[in-house]
């Protein structure tokens, strides 16, 4: 019994440990973008969230060798920066449906002259990732607000087989239809921790 609750409540935790301790200090090239993007939120009182860290989604395209990226959720590009960064031989496109932040972005990612390699596509998520390829992306990368199902299948449907998905904002109780795709085995390998879902297409 003591060892069921132990397994129980580790993940908890490991989660609170996690909060107050870092056990690696990782240097973020784009810490400018990072305190824009909250200064921003603050005057503009929006929903512009840079995800947590840049390292993740970047220690991911690097470690796939992407060479196309798509991202739904752009703020200020924060993370397409970070992505293009670490990927020097990719594209990204990111997709905003805020034009002030679409307006921002493109400030920022010419300043930090990544603007031959990251294009900001305005619009609802829907829409524009229906005008992209499928099957031709390496790397997806949900950030924007709560994910819907239909958004979720055409990520599927433009990432190549083994590409992967990196699912944000779960936290905030996406409908049954995404959760139902995500988690299923025939679809994808995925794996779970706090907000985010990383997924790799199996068919």
């Amino acid at each position: 019994m003591p060892s069921t609750w132990v397994n129980r409540f580790r993940p908890v935790t490991v989660a609170a440990i996690a909060a107050v301790r870092r056990p690696l200090e990782v240097a973020d090239p784009f810490a400018d973008v990072q305190a824009a993007t909250r200064r921003h939120r603050r005057a503009h009182h929006c929903g512009a969230f840079a995800y947590g860290e840049g390292s993740l989604p970047a220690a991911i395209v690097a470690a796939v060798g992407a060479r196309r990226i798509v991202e739904v959720g752009t703020a200020l590009g924060y993370t397409a920066l970070s992505m293009a960064h670490a990927a020097p031989g990719a594209r990204v496109e990111t997709i905003d449906m805020d034009p002030i932040h679409v307006r921002l972005a493109r400030e920022q990612i010419a300043a930090h002259r990544m603007d031959d390699r990251i294009d900001v596509l305005p619009g609802n998520a829907g829409t524009v990732l229906g005008t992209l390829d499928g099957g031709s992306y390496d790397v997806a990368f949900f950030d924007g607000f709560t994910p819907t199902g239909d958004v979720v299948r055409e990520l599927h449907r433009l990432l190549r087989i083994g590409g992967t998905l990196i699912a944000g904002n779960l936290i905030l109780g996406p409908d049954q239809a995404v959760t139902s795709h995500l988690g299923d085995t025939s679809r994808w390998q995925t794996h779970s921790f706090g907000e985010t879902a990383l997924c790799v297409k199996l068919a």
